[in-house]
């Protein structure tokens, strides 16, 4: 993987603040309260490590089978925790450790989670990546005449599937825009693997292949037309910062496929890669879109 987005960002995905603004609410005789969105940087964590946290959220229904840690989420029904595009860095999403001993029940319903916060860096079982967690934690479910007023637009929108959707989008933009660091292999005969950068003609078997791993169906016309009609049908009128989004990703689209078809890169003998000659624009393309739906996608609360 040749970039990360920034570290800000990673951290203003995974954990919060009140909507004031402020990293956590606390007082004397209760736990600091976390959000999903509105830690705007590293130090804001780290104040409060080792600390009493609490958090709302729903679990993702990947964890280990003795319930020993959940991913929390902000969206319900989610199989898979998000991650940024072709990394195993946890995206929208915090990890959860039970007391020792004890483990957690898998619950569609929404949950307050109350835990310690530890700041360390974290490789767990399943390969996800994290600088921060909440351990010996307990969760509870919760009433949801206690969610906002939104609740019922953002249950439509997990009901519908679309985040999910769309956060597959940007793995396929990512794709488009940094093909060149993307890594195949074959084997031999004798079942030797060796390891290759991605060329020009991998690239077009890829977009053209329609099999779970192919990125056929993104190419049909009719793919973003139908996201904007899909986030359309959820509410004419109150998601059109998300229809901006879908959008903003169909133009780096059109950009990044107008770079491939005229043969906008070079091959570097000594590194026996590919290099694309707008690299950068092609990466801030794939950024702007996916920071906005970054910053979309944390600000819905409970």
């Amino acid at each position: 993987m040749k970039k990360l987005l920034p570290l800000l960002l990673v951290l203003c995905l995974l954990a919060g603040c009140s909507s004031s603004g402020s990293s956590s609410s606390s007082s004397s005789s209760g736990p600091a309260r976390l959000s999903f969105a509105g830690a705007t940087d590293f130090s804001a964590i780290q104040a409060l490590d080792g600390q009493t946290v609490t958090i709302t959220g729903y679990m993702a229904t990947l964890s280990p089978l003795n319930g020993e840690y959940i991913y929390l989420m902000n969206l319900p029904y989610q199989s898979c925790p998000f991650c940024v595009p072709n990394t195993t860095q946890l995206s929208n999403t915090m990890a959860v450790y039970a007391k020792k001993g004890a483990s957690f029940e898998y619950t569609d319903q929404a949950i307050r989670v109350t835990g310690k916060m530890e700041v360390s860096d974290t490789t767990d079982d399943f390969g996800y990546v994290y600088n921060y967690r909440i351990v010996d934690a307990t969760s509870q479910v919760i009433d949801l005449g206690e969610l906002t007023g939104e609740y019922r637009l953002w249950y439509s929108i997990a009901e519908d599937g679309l985040v999910a959707d769309i956060n597959t989008m940007f793995d396929y933009l990512y794709f488009l825009c940094q093909w060149t660091e993307y890594t195949s292999y074959f084997e031999d005969d004798e079942g030797v693997r060796t390891d290759y950068y991605l060329f020009p003609g991998d690239v077009e078997m890829y977009l053209q292949d329609t099999g779970p791993y192919g990125y056929a169906a993104f190419r049909e016309e009719s793919y973003f037309p139908s996201l904007v009609a899909r986030i359309r049908s959820i509410s004419a009128t109150e998601l059109e910062d998300l229809v901006g989004i879908v959008e903003m990703a169909q133009a780096a689209e059109q950009y990044a496929l107008s770079e491939l078809e005229n043969e906008q890169y070079t091959y570097d003998e000594q590194q026996d890669k590919y290099i694309l000659a707008h690299d950068q624009e092609l990466y801030k393309r794939f950024e702007e879109p996916w920071l906005l739906f970054s910053q979309w996608l944390a600000r819905w609360e409970m």
